[in-house]
């Protein structure tokens, strides 16, 4: 301390000046003026008594006009606006989707996107443009010859000529590619690529022993397996060449005959190869391939020439192509040599990623994500409709409660990469407050049905939305009578329960708004909605609106690797598995209209407005476990009937079934318990309700476990989700119980003691997991029944 103010500009420290001294007392020389004491202390007591009056006043009119209900700090909490459902759907008209404009490439639809999104703040905030740098590789100009040649193997003179596709695009990482010249001595054809495809080598018993001088053959449909996915595929199993084809239009996918374990296991040969694959390291060979791009007729023409090799090649099957074909499995060539020429160019690339966000009133810290991809002209469409609509709502005075994502995504057909790029990121921030994610899959591709596939604790989310939405066919003004399912109006019943309680929590308003509503339907015929229009193309579906994740989507990631609940929305033609949830089954169509109408695009959209609605504007996530017990409840019988022969093969080693039943049954028993605690749990305590809200969270995120199942022949495509995912032998297939299904699908009826170990490895480990959620959701339930 000193004196006076410190000269020393250099100091860092601040300067207290010392205070004078003040404690020497002096004898006043005037006298005390008592009579302005009291007057003071007098106009003191007057204000202090005028102050409490005049807040008691103000409490009691605050008590009179919230006395019938909680306070009004935490009114807005609960209030739930019934009429936003009619508002956010009449916001989108036919008009609004009569032109679909196209989309160039995705960075001008990264632009266009970033400008639009742009021009909604200050409701849209936090939008942001960004990239991520990847090595692609594309064949070289055309000064350099890229294509495949037929040569007589005695002289090599020069049979058949072929060009590569006349095409500019980008094929995969760099670091899957080369340049180089492929003399192939054998030829493969395996459909799509995927391992059941491969399956049928195995079968046929034609499998080379000369991989490096093979090239294989197959046809590219991003919506079955990405590209990058094959080429993954090409060089696990060693092949020299690749060559890639367009798909046939009017071609059926089917599924059968998958590569089992077992098949898998006996492939290796040294003991520390099998150890390797027990344990889950399953490793690439590490070597780049030769990949060429060619027409489906430009195949069809080089299988055609080469008939006098392959009159002994085993037929493909026909669910392949549901006609004949000159395309067969393959096998040597004898008389004719296959030369595969390419030349590739590395390329730096930038994959342009977009955001927004809609911030919650309330919650914003939790939120719902929205991804679409860029060069979807359909798909950016619709998302901005969404935005739009929020945005018009939200200057209308609607607050959602929760946070909205928007995202669009570019690098899809390359393994998702700007996906997972981001995520690895961004994991701290996805772990902790996100709730839900919506991809929009593959554009719209039919007329009428849902086709959803995610995870069950979505199911109760898209039931409603499906109910309330309008169906875009024509029905000729004919009333219908809804055939529902037992499942079906178990979800009709609970939703309809949610609506009293909801009512008998203080929603007066709304109770008089519905039935003034009901009794107008009454005189009317009741509309056909979306739910009865995937009722009819589903009539044998064995499970509800949801079905299992497809592996081939951005969804899969987020719920497969991280337990986020997620949801792929699409609309197509095709009906749904039909009592078979083990395999990807798509039957014939069911309509044929060749354009698809606004009509349509009207009611994917208000579904999707709506799925995303009940998510961040009610105050209870709309999360319900019991469709995942109910899921499992059926999956559990049906997944040990369908592997009866491979349980009774290891019995011994991996537990009688009624065992796993039993565990299974604990597991279901466990959620049906946190349920029935949740519906008991009062809805007009906030603190309470931030509390389930949380443990709703939490729920999927207990079946991640840190053993990841490699689900593909690829060292990142893992997963770790534990009651759904990929086997080993799936590539686009998502099957309950993974670990076990890996064991007992297709074993022999006397399997080596090798196998046996395995069997109980794999059995021990899937125990392990299933006891230790189990114990953990019996964890959540008890601190239900303590706050309750």
């Amino acid at each position: 301390m000193t004196t006076s103010s410190s000269t020393h500009t250099n100091d860092r420290f601040p300067v207290v000046t010392k205070r004078p001294r003040t404690y020497h007392r002096h004898r006043s020389a005037t006298s005390q003026p008592i009579l302005c004491f009291f007057f003071i202390l007098a106009a003191f007591l007057l204000g202090s008594a005028s102050a409490v009056v005049i807040m008691l006043y103000r409490m009691s009119q605050d008590a009179e006009g919230s006395r019938p209900s909680i306070p009004n700090i935490n009114q807005q909490r609960f209030n739930v606006d019934l009429s936003i459902q009619t508002k956010l759907s009449e916001s989108l008209t036919t008009s609004d989707f009569v032109n679909v404009s196209s989309v160039d490439n995705e960075d001008n639809a990264a632009n266009k996107l970033f400008d639009i999104w742009r021009s909604l703040s200050p409701s849209l905030d936090r939008v942001n443009k960004f990239s991520y740098d990847v090595m692609l590789s594309k064949y070289v100009e055309s000064s350099q010859w890229n294509g495949i040649q037929l040569l007589d193997g005695r002289n090599d003179t020069e049979l058949l000529k072929i060009d590569r596709l006349p095409t500019n695009e980008l094929i995969s990482f760099s670091s899957l590619l080369k340049s180089g010249t492929i003399d192939g001595k054998f030829v493969y054809y395996v459909n799509y690529g995927r391992q059941e495809d491969f399956a049928h080598l195995f079968s046929s018993g034609i499998w080379a022993t000369k991989r490096a001088e093979s090239i294989i053959f197959m046809r590219r449909r991003s919506s079955i397996i990405s590209q990058t996915e094959q080429i993954h595929q090409a060089i696990y199993y060693g092949f020299g060449g690749l060559v890639l084809f367009d798909d046939h239009v009017n071609q059926q996918i089917a599924t059968n005959n998958r590569h089992t374990f077992f098949e898998e296991w006996r492939r290796y040969l040294a003991m520390q190869d099998r150890d390797d694959y027990l344990n889950g390291r399953m490793k690439n060979t590490g070597h780049s391939i030769c990949v060429l791009t060619l027409s489906y007729d430009d195949v069809q023409r080089i299988f055609g020439s080469l008939q006098p090799d392959s009159n002994q090649w085993p037929t493909s099957p026909l669910e392949w192509h549901n006609q004949s074909t000159p395309m067969k499995i393959g096998g040597p060539l004898t008389t004719i040599k296959l030369r595969l020429v390419v030349n590739m160019q590395q390329v730096k690339v930038e994959l342009p990623i977009v955001m927004s966000s809609i911030r919650g009133s309330i919650d914003a810290e939790h939120f719902v994500m929205i991804g679409h991809q860029l060069n979807s002209a359909q798909q950016n469409h619709i998302v901005n409709q969404i935005v739009q609509t929020y945005v018009n709502q939200m200057k209308n005075g609607w607050k959602p409660k929760r946070s909205i994502l928007f995202c669009g995504w570019s690098g899809l057909s390359y393994d998702r990469y700007a996906v997972r790029r981001w995520i690895s990121e961004n994991s701290l921030l996805i772990d902790r407050h996100m709730i839900a994610y919506l991809d929009l899959g593959n554009d719209i591709s039919g007329n009428s049905i849902l086709n959803l596939h995610g995870s069950p604790l979505l199911e109760q989310i898209a039931f409603r939305a499906a109910n309330y939405v309008i169906s875009p066919l024509e029905h000729n003004r004919t009333c219908h009578h809804r055939e529902m399912t037992t499942t079906m109006t178990n979800e009709e019943n609970h939703h309809h329960d949610h609506n009293r309680r909801r009512r008998q929590d203080g929603d007066s308003h709304g109770h008089e708004h519905e039935m003034k509503t009901k009794q107008v339907e009454e005189e009317k015929c009741e509309q056909h909605k979306l739910l009865d229009e995937w009722i009819k193309a589903n009539r044998n579906r064995s499970l509800g609106i949801v079905q299992s994740i497809d592996v081939e989507s951005s969804a899969s990631i987020f719920l497969l690797e991280y337990g986020i609940p997620s949801i792929v929305i699409e609309m197509t033609n095709e009906k749904g598995l039909s009592k078979d949830t083990f395999y990807v089954d798509h039957e014939r169509l069911t309509f044929s209209y060749e354009n698809i109408q606004p009509e349509v695009f009207v009611a994917y959209t208000q579904f999707i407005i709506e799925f995303i609605r009940q998510l961040i504007d009610e105050p209870m996530i709309s999360f319900n476990l019991t469709n995942y017990a109910d899921q499992l409840d059926k999956l559990v019988p049906d997944f040990v009937e369908h592997h009866k022969s491979g349980y009774e093969s290891v019995a011994y080693h991996i537990g009688e079934s009624k065992v796993f039943m039993k565990i299974l049954n604990e597991l279901i028993k466990s959620i049906r318990q946190v349920q029935l605690h949740i519906d008991e749990t009062s809805k007009t305590d906030y603190f309470l309700l931030q509390l389930v809200n949380e443990q709703l969270i939490e729920f999927e995120r207990l079946f991640i476990s840190k053993n990841q199942l490699y689900g593909m022949n690829s060292e990142n495509k893992i997963f770790k989700h534990i009651l759904f995912g990929p086997v080993i032998g799936l590539t686009n297939t998502i099957v309950p119980f993974p670990l076990l299904s890996n064991i007992i699908y297709g074993l022999p009826g006397d399997p080596p003691t090798e196998l046996c170990d395995a069997s109980r490895f794999y059995w021990l480990k899937l125990k392990d997991h299933i006891l230790l959620v189990n114990r953990t959701i019996n964890g959540f339930d008890g601190l239900l029944t303590k706050h309750n």
